[in-house]
C-alpha cells in the first residue's frame, strides 16, 4: 500500500489564486487613522492627507472604507480617546480596534517637517490578522493641496503592492528552500508569508503538502491548513484532495475517497485528486472499480488528462505495463515537460525489455539536466541492454572524465564483460584501480564484481569435460576478487572477509570438479 501510495501521490500541483486576508475576492476592509502630526502645517498636510485617502479608497473597486464613525467607536471600546490620533497610537490598540471594526489593513502614519517646505510622510500598513506591520520608503510632498493629492492617489495603488510584494519575496524564499529539500527554512519562509497574507491560499496549500511528508511528519498541522484554505475558499479543489491524502496517511481510505470525489467535481483536471482517487481504491482492494471508474471517465470524455494519467500510473504499479504504456505516452505528447513520468515511461519500456525505447526517453530527461550524473548512468545502462554498445561506452567514458564514478568505472566495465570483451573490463579495472590507488570502496567494487562473476561460473555443476574452462576461469576470477577484497579497509571490510571465504570454498569446489572430471576422463 505505502509503495502506491507514494507513487500515485507524486504529481504537480496546480497554481491557485492570492486573496488578502478576509478577502476571498472580496473588497478588503480597510481603515484610516488620522496621520499625526508635529506642527500647523504638518496638521494640515494630515487632515487632506486622510480626506483625500478616503475619497480613494471609498470610490476602489478594491477595498470597503470603513467609515470615521465606526472607527472612532472601535478606539473609543478599548479605552483610547480619537481626538489623540495626533500623537500616535500603541501598535497593540491598532490590532484590538481593527479586529473589534472588522478591517483587514488599517493604514496609519506621521507627518514631520522635511527641511525647507518639504513634509516627510511615514505611512504604514497594518495587516490585521497576523498583527504585521509594513512600512514602505517614507515620501515627501509639500504642503499644497495638488501634491498631497498625488501622495493619497499613490498610497492606495500600492496598498496591495506592498502587502503582495512582502508575501512574493517570502513566498519565493519558501519555494526556493523546499526545491533543496531544506523542510524546516522552507515552513520557516511560508509561515512568514502567512504572517504579512493570513489568507494567501497559494501558501497554505503548499506548506501543507510540505507537512504531509514522511521526513516531516506533521499530518495533523496539515489537515488543520487544509481546512483553514476551504474556510477561505469553500470549493478549493487542491485543500480537497489534501484533506484525501491525509486521510490516506490515516489509513481512513473511505472518507479519503469522498475527498477525492470532491475534489474532481470542484475541479475536473485536478490530476492529484485522480491519482489520489486511484490509491484510495487501491487501499480499499478495489483496484478493479477503480480501474473502471477511469476508464469510464475517459470513455465519456477521451480528452480526460487526468483519468489518463491516473490510469497509467495504477496500471504500471499493477505491472501491467503493455496497458500503461500507451496513457502515459498520451499524457507526454500533451506536457512533454513531465520528466517524471517520462523517467516511469522509460521504466515501463525496460520492464517489457524494449530497452531502446527506454533509453530514447531518458535520454530526454537527461537533455534536460546534462549535468545529472545518476540519470546518466541509467541511460548508459540502457543502451547496453539495447545493443547500443558503443554509445553506453562512449556515455560511461564521458562520466568517468568529467566525475571520476567509481560506479561508471563499474558500469563501463559490465558492458565490456556482457559484450564478451574480456581484456578491455580487465583494462577498465586496472584504470579504477589507478584512479583510487587503495582506495577501499574501489577495491571493494572491483572484488565484488569479480566474486559474483567467479561464482556465477563455479555453480555449473555438470562434470562434463566441456566444462573444466569454465571452472578454471571462475578460479581465476575468484582468485583476483580475493587480492581486492583483502585490500579493504572500513566499514565494508566484514562483508570482503565474508566474500573471500566464500570464493575460497567456491575455489575448492571448482578444483574437486576439476579433479573428478580428469580422473572420470582417464
Amino acid at each position: 500500500m505505502k509503495k502506491i501510495t507514494v507513487l500515485l501521490s507524486a504529481l504537480l500541483m496546480l497554481a491557485c489564486s492570492t486573496a488578502l486576508a478576509g478577502s476571498s475576492g472580496d473588497e478588503t476592509a480597510v481603515g484610516i487613522i488620522p496621520f499625526g502630526y508635529s506642527d500647523d502645517d504638518s496638521r494640515w498636510i494630515s487632515g487632506k492627507l486622510s480626506d483625500f485617502l478616503m475619497d480613494y479608497l471609498d470610490s476602489s473597486e478594491d477595498f470597503a472604507l470603513i467609515s470615521e464613525n465606526d472607527l472612532d467607536n472601535a478606539f473609543e471600546d478599548i479605552g483610547f480617546d480619537p481626538n489623540q490620533f495626533q500623537y500616535g497610537v500603541p501598535p497593540e490598540m491598532i490590532i484590538e480596534a481593527g479586529t473589534g471594526m472588522g478591517a483587514d489593513l488599517i493604514v496609519f502614519g506621521f507627518v514631520v517637517p522635511g527641511g525647507g517646505e518639504q513634509y516627510q510622510v511615514l505611512w504604514n500598513i497594518v495587516v490585521v490578522s497576523s498583527n504585521n506591520t509594513i512600512s514602505p520608503a517614507p515620501s515627501m510632498v509639500l504642503k499644497n493641496t495638488d501634491p498631497v493629492r498625488d501622495l493619497a492617489e499613490t498610497i492606495v495603488s500600492e496598498i496591495n503592492g506592498q502587502v503582495g510584494a512582502r508575501a512574493d519575496e517570502s513566498l519565493n524564499m519558501a519555494r526556493y528552500h523546499s526545491a533543496n529539500g531544506s523542510w524546516n527554512s522552507a515552513i520557516t519562509s511560508y509561515l512568514q508569508v502567512l504572517d504579512v497574507d493570513a489568507g494567501h491560499i497559494e501558501a497554505m496549500n503548499e506548506l501543507a503538502v510540505i507537512y504531509l511528508k514522511s521526513d516531516v511528519d506533521s499530518v495533523a498541522r496539515a489537515e488543520i491548513m487544509y481546512h483553514q484554505v476551504l474556510s477561505i475558499d469553500p470549493q478549493n479543489s487542491l485543500a480537497m484532495s489534501g484533506l484525501g491524502n491525509v486521510a490516506l496517511k490515516n489509513e481512513s481510505y473511505e472518507t479519503a475517497k469522498d475527498y477525492f470525489d470532491q475534489a474532481i467535481a470542484a475541479d475536473p483536471d485536478n490530476t492529484a485528486a485522480y491519482s489520489g482517487l486511484a490509491s484510495a481504491y487501491t487501499a480499499l482492494g478495489m483496484t478493479d472499480a477503480a480501474i473502471a471508474s477511469f476508464e469510464s471517465a475517459l470513455a465519456a470524455n477521451p480528452d480526460n488528462l487526468q483519468a489518463r494519467y491516473a490510469l497509467g500510473l495504477l496500471y504500471a504499479e499493477m505491472g501491467n505495463y503493455t496497458e500503461a504504456i500507451p496513457h502515459i505516452e498520451a499524457i507526454l505528447d500533451v506536457r512533454p515537460d513531465y520528466t517524471n513520468l517520462r523517467l516511469k515511461l522509460a521504466s515501463a519500456y525496460s520492464e517489457i525489455r524494449d530497452y531502446g525505447s527506454a533509453a530514447d526517453n531518458a535520454i530526454l530527461v537527461l537533455e534536460t539536466d546534462p549535468d545529472d550524473t545518476d540519470l546518466a548512468l541509467f541511460v548508459a545502462q540502457y543502451e547496453a541492454k539495447a545493443g547500443r554498445t558503443t554509445d553506453a561506452v562512449n556515455r560511461l567514458n564521458g562520466i568517468i572524465a568529467s566525475s571520476g564514478s567509481r560506479q561508471a568505472y563499474l558500469l563501463l566495465a559490465t558492458v565490456y564483460r556482457d559484450s564478451g570483451q574480456r581484456s578491455s573490463m580487465q583494462t577498465v579495472f586496472n584504470r579504477l584501480h589507478s584512479a583510487y590507488p587503495g582506495d577501499p570502496v574501489a577495491n571493494y567494487m572491483v572484488g565484488a564484481f569479480y566474486y559474483q562473476s567467479g561464482s556465477s561460473k563455479a555453480r555449473v555443476s555438470e562434470l562434463v569435460s566441456s566444462n573444466v574452462s569454465t571452472w578454471e576461469g571462475a578460479i581465476s576470477e575468484l582468485n583476483s576478487a580475493i587480492s581486492f577484497l583483502n585490500q579493504v579497509t572500513g566499514y565494508r571490510a566484514s562483508q570482503a572477509q565474508n566474500m573471500v571465504a566464500a570464493a575460497r570454498n567456491a575455489i575448492s569446489l571448482c578444483e574437486e570438479k576439476i579433479d573428478r572430471v580428469n580422473r572420470y576422463s582417464q
